[in-house]
């Protein structure tokens, strides 16, 4: 008779564990039950919205005070700017679909693996909604853009680099810094 007793003891304590870890795997997985009559629950309403807002970008300008390559094997190499300036200010709106010389420069042959400009000065110029424009200072992080590009330069060969520069209108409508996205490619 202790025997069955035991047994039935243990048979209660088992089923007593298994509802426990029944209700806990219920509660934990997130099934929602109906609403009780007479509890309100405690939620809020969350309403999100998405938009495309245009950026009205009149300038961008950009003043790139030094211009350099880098070779494998030499590291850092600067090259001097097409117009024989110290450097070169621009509005990046006014190259859509146009190219603008920045340098000619005759360099060593080799591996090259990036190019390098230092921005001196950058400013955006936006036209707010009642016409007016409004000019604001923008930070380039780490005051110069790196270009990844690989390129060789073989002897008595002319190799054109073209580097397409896209302002991150996001960034700059929201932080007044400027986080361009560049891609270069070797022109044939």
């Amino acid at each position: 008779m202790e025997s069955n007793g035991r047994r039935v003891g243990l048979y209660a304590a088992t089923g007593v564990l298994i509802a426990v870890l029944v209700i806990a795997g219920v509660f934990i997985s997130g099934v929602q039950f109906p609403s009780i009559p007479g509890i309100k629950a405690q939620t809020g309403t969350l309403i999100v919205l998405l938009t495309d807002a245009p950026v009205n970008l009149t300038y961008l300008n950009l003043t790139i005070d030094s211009f350099s390559v880098h070779r494998v094997t030499q590291g850092w190499i600067p090259l001097q700017f097409d117009s024989g300036q110290t450097n070169v200010t621009f509005n990046l709106l006014d190259l859509y679909n146009e190219t603008m010389k920045l340098t000619n420069a005759t360099i060593p042959t080799g591996n090259y693996t990036k190019m390098r400009m230092t921005i001196r000065n950058a400013t955006a110029t936006f036209e707010e909604r009642n016409g007016e424009l409004r000019t604001e200072n923008l930070t380039v992080p780490s005051g110069h853009i790196d270009i990844i590009i690989r390129f060789e330069i073989e002897p008595d060969d002319i190799d054109v680099v073209l580097i397409d520069i896209q302002p991150d209108w996001a960034a700059i409508s929201k932080s007044n810094r400027l986080r361009p996205v560049l891609k270069a490619s070797v022109v044939e």
